[in-house]
């Protein structure tokens, strides 16, 4: 690629600016002879539908990726980078075409950042990104619980208060497992089908493109990468991502007894059975340390009005155990709030009444059926991406409401749902 004159950053804080600099990226980023001789290679993971990739099933449903299908990057044991089985046996091979083109001098040795490739970070666990993303939200909230503990006095009062914090926030802060896979605080590289190759800066577009995509060996990279059936990053090109519904990446996938149909099944689990289950025994955990460091409750007792006696003592918090959180808090308990949850993570969808009969009908599962049969109903109901207020789907037909001087809620977006889905579907893997 010969050189050109690029100069774009999203290193600033002025937001018009900001928009303006990245518009630059977006359009002039990759060079368009790239993009029209390598349809596809290319994918931005930044615009909202691709931003799901890997964490979304194709029906979608959210998904955790399975520990025991993560194998090193590059068969090297005691490798700290780790991808699922097919996509690691890939990474393999593209590592060593690389390594074989650099030895006939295909590649140039030159190059300070792609002449040797050595993978700089692989799959990140979810369940430890979501610990410590619900662990500081607790953190902020824990101040004024503090200031207000006597007002707190137990378990369900610790549940509103924690809930009234989050939903008097300005943006909406996910709570549930499902709303963090959803959110951008959650990663691609926890799906196990993304490496990146370099510690880039993502942020940095002048550099992409003077340091990465504007020299020569960016081009055998990019031939490479399609040849192992991978995908490149639009905004991180040295991060590249398994292409499921490639015929190269199938070869690598059928090795492993899976294909583009069924590898959700056999390598993800679905997430909405467990959202549940975190959640409150989050909330148990939190709220144990809490009265741990908080334990008295004072309390009064008016013993004579007419002669001001009052009579003042404190009694002591009890913590509540597994056993009690999964008695008292029990699957009713548990449908009512979930159901809440996720409409408020989605933007709040439906209205009352709605969400009133959302919750009468999953109990109507749970009771002829079984939980798991409760949770996939509440699950669908929230399913798509007019989860988000600023999918592409729901952000153009909330455009052209206002062109027409016309309401929209969330419920009525709901009748679009379907539609969306299926178009949606046809080219994400």
């Amino acid at each position: 690629m010969s050189y050109r004159k690029f100069k774009a950053s999203n290193m600033t804080k002025n937001s018009r600016t900001l928009f303006n600099e990245r518009g630059k990226y977006n359009n002039e980023g990759i060079p368009l002879v790239y993009r029209e001789r390598y349809p596809g290679l290319f994918r931005n993971f930044w615009f909202i539908e691709n931003m799901y990739y890997g964490r979304i099933d194709k029906a979608h449903k959210f998904i955790l990726l399975k520990p025991e299908k993560l194998v090193p990057a590059n068969g090297e044991q005691g490798s700290s980078i780790y991808l699922v089985d097919f996509a690691a046996h890939a990474l393999g091979d593209f590592l060593r075409e690389h390594q074989k083109a650099l030895t006939s001098s295909k590649v140039q040795k030159n190059d300070n950042f792609l002449s040797e490739l050595n993978p700089y970070r692989g799959h990140r666990r979810l369940l430890t990104d979501y610990d410590l993303y619900i662990t500081e939200l607790r953190n902020e909230i824990h101040s004024k619980m503090v200031r207000q503990h006597n007002s707190i006095k137990d378990f369900d009062d610790f549940i509103s208060f924690f809930l009234n914090e989050v939903y008097s926030k300005d943006q909406v802060t996910p709570v549930t497992l499902t709303g963090f896979i959803a959110s951008r605080f959650s990663s691609p590289l926890s799906s196990g089908l993304f490496v990146d190759l370099l510690d880039l800066d993502s942020g940095d577009d002048t550099f992409k493109v003077a340091n990465i995509i504007d020299r020569p060996n960016y081009e055998f990279l990019m031939n490479n990468a399609i040849k192992h059936g991978f995908m490149i990053d639009y905004n991180m090109p040295t991060r590249l991502c398994a292409n499921l519904g490639s015929g190269e990446m199938e070869k690598y996938m059928t090795l492993y007894g899976v294909n583009s149909e069924n590898v959700f099944d056999n390598y993800y689990d679905h997430v909405y059975t467990l959202d549940h289950r975190y959640f409150m025994n989050y909330m148990r955990k939190f709220y144990n340390k809490f009265i741990g460091l908080r334990p008295n409750l004072r309390k009064e007792k008016t013993l004579d009005s007419k002669n001001n006696k009052i009579h003042r003592y404190i009694i002591k918090k009890q913590k509540i155990s597994q056993y009690t959180l999964e008695k008292i808090y029990d699957e009713t308990y548990r449908i009512n709030l979930y159901v809440e949850l996720r409409n408020y993570e989605s933007n709040n969808r439906y209205s009352s009444a709605l969400l009133e009969k959302l919750k009468e009908n999953a109990l109507e599962y749970l009771k002829t059926d079984n939980l798991e049969r409760s949770l996939e109903y509440i699950d669908y109901q929230f399913i798509g991406f007019l989860n988000d207020p600023y999918a592409y789907n729901g952000f153009m037909i909330r455009e052209e409401a206002k062109k027409n001087n016309e309401q929209t809620t969330g419920q009525d977006l709901q009748d679009l749902l379907s539609d969306s889905v299926v178009d949606s579907r046809k080219t994400f893997y």
